[in-house]
């Protein structure tokens, strides 16, 4: 299978009175079927429960395209979870490094902790030159690069979504990535930033030990 061009994470509330055994297999199984999907790279799981309210269930897909991700989503809704978000967008190449602003491996193993947020530019970002739009963020891969140990997914969505960009970081220390985010808002491309949030902060586990806990079932 090539490299998954397109990644979508899924955030879900499971509905009051849902917390049984029998909703959560099929949970269990409507995983399982969006991970067999063809086209589909991979789907992992995460809990939210205590870090967002109104969110307690969150799906990572990664696939080859737009339509397979759709395929693994739609077999979500037999579920009767509530979908509170769904953040996608496309791989590509940066048009200010040529280099692709993603360090994950996928399929691969997860970090511990999975943050995402949607975000857009203003309108004063685009009427800058290229060189100082490029400088500022070469200034600010320069910082993030310097926090080892913190991975990035960055997915393109211009046009097609309310949200320009989505970006992921995967860590296994979520104070640390504070203080990245902290450092990166310093940087000089900060004021140029209209929007990013809302922000889902997820612990990633298996299936099992995902849906076990949001469901409370033994």
């Amino acid at each position: 299978m090539s490299e998954p061009r397109v990644h979508g994470f899924l955030f879900y509330e499971v509905p009051p009175g849902y917390r049984t055994s029998q909703h959560a297999a099929r949970v269990r199984e409507a995983v399982e079927r969006a991970a067999a999907v063809s086209g589909v790279a991979a789907v992992y799981t995460y809990d939210l429960v205590g870090l967002r309210s109104g969110v307690d269930l969150g799906l990572w897909v990664a696939a080859q395209g737009l339509e397979p991700y759709q395929g693994a989503a739609e077999l979500l809704l037999a579920t009767d979870l509530r979908c509170v978000c769904a953040l996608w967008g496309f791989v590509r190449p940066s048009q200010y490094t040529g280099r692709s602003g993603t360090s994950v491996q996928v399929p691969g193993p997860r970090k511990r902790y999975l943050v995402v947020y949607p975000f857009s530019k203003t309108h004063e970002w685009y009427q800058l030159s290229a060189e100082d739009r490029r400088r500022m963020m070469l200034e600010h891969a320069r910082v993030g690069h310097g926090f080892e140990g913190i991975e990035q997914i960055l997915l393109y969505s211009t046009g097609l979504s309310d949200w320009e960009f989505v970006v992921g970081y995967e860590t296994d220390d979520p104070e640390r990535f504070l203080e990245l985010v902290t450092s990166l808002r310093s940087t000089a491309a900060r004021p140029y930033t209209l929007r990013d949030t809302p922000i889902f902060t997820a612990r990633h586990g298996s299936l099992e030990e995902v849906v076990r806990h949001v469901f409370q079932t033994p």
